[in-house]
């Protein structure tokens, strides 16, 4: 990280002194875990001339994870609209980010408003609704208007949900990208699993209401 970065992050676990305000909270969900022993498990490494879908081919399967390394231009946004074009639309879309690019929350709104995605459960850092306000503004509008939730806390956490019930398809991807563009390397976890799903659904739930 640069040295801006790194103040960014600080700002973010101590906060600074800005005012308070109902879109952003103190609460942190408790510590917890989930101990899975039975997944199956696939590996793929991305490079900059793949695209996810010619690597992975299809979802995960129910009880499947995928683990990528990806090398490539791609960010963590990419999983979503392939995981849309895989399984037709997700009830929820559960995002959690420290911060968010301005075409990734275009494509967001375009997914919604095409039917793609019901609803719009969306968490950031402190950095992007502070930092990025252009941004914010528009993602905090574009949400409203569809009648999704959103919420800012001290938060660092890379998780996506999207789910299909007619499908099977309870998927969750954990990695430690933003939604932003990122010439990193980058890593990922892409599970369809129900319980997985349910243990992140519920402390990002728990940080919406508060």
């Amino acid at each position: 990280m640069t040295n801006t970065e790194d103040q960014f992050l600080i700002d973010d676990l101590l906060g600074d002194g800005a005012p308070a305000d109902p879109l952003e909270t103190e609460y942190m969900p408790a510590d917890r875990t989930l101990r899975k022993v039975s997944a199956r498990r696939r590996f793929e490494r991305i490079s900059q001339k793949q695209h996810l879908a010619d690597v992975i081919g299809q979802p995960p399967v129910p009880g499947e994870s995928i683990h990528v390394v990806s090398t490539a231009k791609y960010d963590f946004w990419t999983f979503v609209p392939q995981i849309i074009d895989w399984i037709g639309r997700t009830e929820i879309l559960y995002c959690s980010t420290w911060t968010l690019s301005r075409p990734n929350a275009v494509e967001l709104f375009a997914l919604a408003d095409a039917g793609k995605i019901s609803e719009i459960a969306f968490l950031t850092g402190l950095y992007f609704k502070r930092r990025e306000t252009a941004v914010y503004a528009m993602l905090l509008d574009g949400i409203r208007a569809r009648g999704g939730r959103y919420r800012a806390f001290r938060n660092h956490a890379k998780v996506l949900l999207a789910s299909n019930r007619t499908q099977n398809a309870w998927l969750t991807v954990e990695g430690s990208a933003n939604l932003t563009a990122n010439p990193r390397l980058e890593q990922y976890v892409f599970t369809n699993d129900r319980e997985l799903y349910e243990f992140h659904k519920g402390w990002m739930e728990e940080c919406l209401k508060k």
